[in-house]
């Protein structure tokens, strides 16, 4: 057995197993694109598309440690009124019921989002061009297509309202820029210590119970992440 030294760090004593399993991938992902790619700044609006799942959470709760106003977008009232009671997300909006940029606009007082942390693609995408803050400066960052659809983008949008489009690919990126890598550990150390960033887990399964752990993912039921916990005593 090889161990990698490096890849590990202590666990803070006051985050829990399925927290600490849950917290990393998402939170480099969006600390990566928030501030490494995005240049997001305390006071700015943050738009996260596709925010009910892992990587929309992690996102919240970095832009929120971060000093941002955040507007959480997503497709379920239910998901959406979890993130509320969890994530201390300043607005919410049901694209399947509400015109995105409609309610992004009522939210902001017609000022738009400063920076777009776009995970679905396809029409969400499209909706997420006409949400940036047209006084120019804005980013939209491409985080992912989990909508399964990959969008095309009429570049004279991005000269029209002065935004930059911006692809955020963190595992590629921190791997060729290992100090990246080291400034996003630092700074998630820091906030763990201080209390400032606890992980949303949705639920954690023990994993004799790891079949109900993928449904959940099947039926779209899980809001953040869920995680299976292994136990001495436990029966696949």
């Amino acid at each position: 057995v090889e161990i990698v030294t490096d890849q590990y760090r202590l666990m803070p004593e006051s985050v829990t197993f399925p927290q600490a399993a849950g917290v990393y991938v998402g939170a480099m992902t969006a600390y990566h694109g928030l501030v490494q790619r995005g240049q997001l700044q305390k006071g700015e609006t943050v738009l996260v598309t596709g925010a009910a799942g892992g990587m929309g959470v992690a996102a919240i709760q970095v832009a929120k440690a971060l000093g941002a106003t955040v507007i959480a977008a997503a497709g379920s009232d239910q998901k959406l009124s979890v993130l509320q009671a969890n994530t201390g997300v300043d607005h919410v909006v049901n694209y399947k019921t509400e015109n995105l940029r409609d309610a992004v606009l009522e939210r902001t007082g017609g000022r738009g989002a400063d920076v777009i942390y776009e995970i679905v693609g396809g029409d969400v995408f499209k909706q997420c061009v006409r949400c940036v803050n047209p006084a120019g400066g804005a980013r939209l960052l491409v985080i992912g297509f989990a909508g399964g659809t990959i969008p095309t983008l009429p570049v004279n949008m991005a000269l029209i309202k002065g935004f930059s489009l911006v692809g955020v690919r963190a595992g590629a990126q921190l791997a060729l820029n290992p100090e990246l890598k080291l400034d996003f550990i630092r700074w998630l150390e820091r906030q763990q210590r201080a209390g400032q960033l606890v992980p949303y887990v949705h639920n954690a399964y023990n994993i004799a119970h790891h079949k109900d752990a993928f449904m959940s993912l099947v039926d779209r039921s899980v809001v953040g992440k869920a995680v299976i916990s292994i136990s001495p005593n436990a029966k696949m």
